[in-house]
């Protein structure tokens, strides 16, 4: 073994027994506080969105050298401003969501005096795992409720995204005692190892074959979990869409960070009568965004050199096969000096074609025709429940494909949008994951949900004590009538 790979085992084992140190004193700090003031919990969520403000255009640049080439104008929308909008949200609804929830005593009890409430309390240190693909977003965004509940948080950041990650550690560990927010980077050994850690809740954003390995992990401490994974999300096109409507908000989302995103159209479903006109609608709304690919500052490359091979094994079989592909490379740039890929259409590919197997996951899409709106919807319910499912047409039918299917979100004539709305949860079905977060949701997800029954002065319960006599039997069977 070479001094390289001492290194870097020296370097995972003492990222663990520091992230052991810092959960050890988050608890004996949560356990010596008093709980925290709704004022406290402002005060932190501030200081994550002073971050944020303040570190905007240092942050946009990293998250540029991470992917060789990112958006700034996307990673402002995308990895700024959604974060902001959620701790915004939680900062002017803290106060009420924090109060106790009344609910009625059984029997009436409540004319005698009795309460039933539920209490909101703090669960303690909550662990944030995040994936590369938005590295800034998906490790800050749940800090909104998870502050709002009261909480400390450690998070988890991917070695893929290096120059984000430690940026990052170096902004958190500016603003926060580790007792109160700590971040961590590495590999897959790290990310084990933080599953691992006996903390009180775990979000975890990623792929379904890594959620599983947390899941399994959580489970020797019986950490409960958030988990969002990703899934192939379908995009069904009606009978009487708006095609060029369509078109413009299908890519619009599908470009964000090329397709580099959980909740991104991943295959689209049209009528076999409306395929060509909606695909010619695609490229010239393509051409129009995307006038050049190589220099153009709102093309995002892949995030990776592995997820840039990716697309390109994903590309090598549909050609291999002979697939109908519609590359929209309108100045026919060589692109294979970056890590750019055009954004290319198969049409009616078969299920066994790559394309068609696990999320895409770039700017790849597949359109798919059906014959029926049933065909569509069994095509999608015989697959794994989606992150999200979006659909373009007319209400009645809207309404028809929502209640036959199933997944974590939806849009209708739109794309992704659900994801910005703060008093709208965020989560997955499924395959696609479980538990949610985002608004009021989160604040309950990551509170101990505490019911608390006080009885009237009259003490009604000695009817329920031993010795029995009439006075039960009569109850009883006052209770057990049908």
């Amino acid at each position: 073994m070479n001094t390289q790979d001492n290194t870097v085992i020296t370097s995972v084992a003492t990222t663990i027994a520091r992230m052991q140190d810092v959960l050890a004193r988050q608890k004996k700090a949560f356990l010596a506080d008093d709980p925290p003031s709704a004022d406290l919990r402002i005060d932190r969520i501030n200081r994550v969105i002073a971050l944020l403000i303040d570190n905007q255009q240092k942050l946009c640049e990293a998250l540029a050298t991470d992917f060789t080439w990112r958006s700034h104008d996307q990673s402002l929308m995308s990895d700024i401003l959604l974060p902001v909008a959620s701790l915004k949200y939680a900062r002017k609804n803290l106060s009420q969501w924090m109060k106790p929830e009344r609910r009625r005593p059984e029997m009436r009890l409540g004319l005698l005096g009795a309460k039933a409430e539920i209490l909101f309390q703090p669960i303690g240190s909550v662990g944030i795992m995040t994936p590369w693909n938005f590295p800034v977003a998906i490790a800050l965004a749940p800090l909104a409720e998870v502050f709002a509940a009261g909480n400390r948080a450690m998070i988890s950041l991917s070695d893929l995204s290096p120059s984000t990650a430690n940026l990052l550690i170096e902004l958190i560990a500016a603003k926060f005692d580790d007792t109160e927010l700590a971040a961590f980077v590495g590999g897959a050994e790290v990310g084990g190892a933080f599953s691992a850690l006996p903390l009180d809740h775990i979000v975890f954003t990623g792929s379904p074959r890594v959620g599983k390995l947390v899941m399994r992990a959580a489970a020797e401490n019986l950490t409960p979990l958030t988990l969002e994974l990703g899934g192939k999300s379908p995009t069904i096109v009606g009978r009487g869409a708006d095609l060029e409507n369509a078109a413009r908000r299908i890519w619009g989302g599908k470009s964000i960070s090329s397709g580099q995103a959980c909740v991104a159209p991943d295959y689209v479903m049209v009528h076999e009568e409306d395929r060509e006109r909606l695909v010619a609608n695609m490229a010239t709304e393509l051409q129009r965004m995307f006038p050049t690919i190589l220099d153009n500052p709102d093309y995002t490359a892949m995030a990776t050199p592995g997820q840039y091979q990716r697309m390109q094994k994903l590309l090598h079989d549909a050609r291999e096969r002979k697939l109908n592909i519609v590359e929209v490379n309108t100045a026919k740039e060589d692109l294979s000096t970056s890590r750019k890929v055009a954004p290319t259409m198969f049409i009616d590919p078969p299920d066994d074609a790559l394309v068609m197997n696990d999320e895409i996951f770039g700017p790849l899409l597949p359109i798919l025709s059906y014959r029926n709106i049933d065909e569509a919807i069994a095509y999608i319910n015989e697959r794994p429940r989606p992150l999200a499912l979006y659909y373009f047409g007319d209400e009645t039918e809207a309404e028809h494909v929502l209640a036959r299917t199933s997944s974590g979100g939806a849009c209708v004539n739109e794309v992704m949008q659900h994801l910005f709305q703060r008093d709208l949860p965020f989560g997955g079905s499924g395959n696609s994951g479980f538990g949610r977060y985002g608004g009021k949701a989160g604040f309950q997800a990551f509170s101990l949900q505490r019911s608390v029954f006080s009885p009237p002065h009259w003490d009604v319960g000695a009817m329920l004590r031993p010795p029995y006599g009439e006075k039960i039997r009569r109850a009883m069977r006052f209770l057990l009538q049908p």
